[in-house]
């Protein structure tokens, strides 16, 4: 079955568990409250990327009943690195399934992940020359590789899981503004780890 029959395929089938979902939620035509429909989509959302996959993006109309519109990446590959997922916002970018799952696992969200990886590696971009093969973002480091022109974002790592040694690498000299501002200090004596020279007029003179 080709990508595109198969994607199509799919989309019939999320719409009408949407519409499953959206009748058994929703009993009257009467008018949703915001945060009802905040709620739904959080559940839906969930369910949907537990089901078809997270690389589905779904959009519901509430004016029309639940009407939804399925849009999935442009094009889904499998290579010798398995399945590669085509970036929302950047042709040229693809994460592997495997930095789908980490960033899924990782950030605890069991939604759409390449919506929230573009948002992430939108950030990271800015780094790109810093370290070979590794892009920083204020959350966590992307690790890449450029195959034939295209740039595949092989896995995710949050800052939580960087030792002392690796922040001092991607957040050091240079990358302090993409450092989370919760790990910032502005009393060195405060700080479990300095990523700069430490001075003087910071640290006091012998003897102070």
């Amino acid at each position: 079955m080709s990508d595109e029959r198969h994607f199509g395929f799919k989309k019939v089938q999320i719409e009408n568990f949407l519409k499953e979902e959206f009748k058994k939620k929703f009993k009257s035509n009467g008018k949703i409250s915001l945060r009802k429909r905040q709620k739904f989509i959080a559940e839906v959302t969930r369910k949907v990327a537990k089901r078809f996959g997270k690389d589905v993006l779904v959009l519901i109309d509430f004016s029309k009943n639940g009407f939804c519109t399925v849009v999935s990446p442009a094009h889904t590959e499998s290579t010798d690195k398995g399945k590669l997922i085509k970036s929302f916002s950047h042709p040229q970018v693809f994460y592997t399934t495997h930095c789908v799952d980490r960033f899924s696992e990782r950030t605890n969200s069991e939604e759409n992940c390449v919506i929230m990886l573009d948002a992430f590696f939108n950030e990271a971009l800015s780094t790109y020359g810093e370290n070979d093969g590794f892009l920083t973002c204020p959350d966590g480091v992307f690790a890449y590789e450029l195959i034939e022109a295209r740039l595949i974002v092989k896995t995710y790592i949050n800052f939580d899981l960087l030792s002392n040694d690796q922040i001092k690498q991607f957040y050091g000299f240079g990358m302090i503004s993409m450092l989370p501002k919760e790990y910032a200090t502005e009393d060195v004596f405060g700080a479990d780890f300095v990523l700069a020279d430490e001075h003087d007029e910071y640290l006091g003179k012998p003897g102070d």
